[in-house]
């Protein structure tokens, strides 16, 4: 899921469990998987594959905060907490994004025959999976401007960068090895880009075509093809009529899987 979703998963989280009065930086720390890779050097396979942990070391409490997304993104692309997770993908997994992106898959197959570029099933079925997660927080937007979301993200960017980064530098390079060069880099670019007026500009489906195309190098101006990829977007966005009840199902497990808020 992207950043947007995530921060709204953990608002509406600690919201039901009547958290209150917690620093912005929780929010940070909840984004870091997807975060880091800003960085030119650090992969996504890298920032979720480690292993997940409900014993949080009390020198590092807000780690408790990076597991939150783990778990979350666990559940959209395995189905299940998987605790020893090495990030490979599965053509046939059970999770979240990946069943709600099988109708998908021969839509996918189709658009590439247009521009003449051959592709899998089973990458079609990556790419699937992966639109999901780029239409879902579009899905979920008047929640999230309930919630004020994108606004609490820019402010807990700029806290953290103002505030916490000592704190913030230390657990990441415990947790993941980065070099403190390397996070320091990570959050000045964030600073500059994940602000409100950047994140409301790319809150519609032109924007999210835009990134599948650049994504998987897809150049064309073939009308049949861009009005194509506007029907496989709108197409995404209709399979998501469950949203509340895929929140509802996540914390549950993510509950009974034991894991807890921290608040030093």
């Amino acid at each position: 899921m992207f950043m947007l979703t995530h921060t709204y998963f953990l608002q509406k989280f600690l919201g039901a469990a009547d958290v209150k009065n917690i620093d912005l930086d929780i929010y940070v720390y909840n984004i870091v998987p997807d975060l880091l890779t800003i960085h030119p050097q650090i992969s996504s396979n890298r920032t979720h594959k480690i292993r997940r942990f409900l014993h949080i070391p009390a020198q590092y409490p807000r780690s408790a905060y990076v597991m939150f997304h783990l778990l979350v993104d666990d559940l959209s692309h395995y189905g299940y907490i998987c605790s020893n997770c090495q990030e490979e993908f599965d053509s046939n997994s059970k999770g979240y994004s990946y069943l709600k992106g099988k109708p998908l898959i021969n839509s996918i197959l189709d658009l590439h025959k247009i521009i003449n570029k051959e592709i899998s099933y089973t990458e079609a079925t990556y790419q699937s999976h992966l639109i999901i997660e780029m239409i879902y927080d579009l899905v979920i937007l008047n929640q999230i401007n309930s919630f004020k979301t994108i606004d609490l993200l820019a402010e807990a960017i700029n806290f953290t960068v103002t505030n916490k980064m000592d704190e913030f530098i230390a657990t990441i390079n415990w947790l993941y090895d980065v070099e403190k060069t390397e996070i320091g880099e990570v959050m000045k670019n964030a600073s500059v880009n994940i602000t409100k007026e950047r994140m409301e500009g790319i809150m519609n489906i032109e924007s999210r075509i835009h990134l599948y195309k650049d994504k998987f190098g897809l150049k064309s101006n073939d009308q049949l093809f861009y009005d194509g990829l506007e029907n496989l977007f709108q197409q995404a966005k209709d399979l998501i009529d469950d949203d509340e009840l895929f929140f509802r199902e996540t914390v549950q497990t993510i509950k009974n899987y034991g894991w807890l808020p921290t608040f030093i």
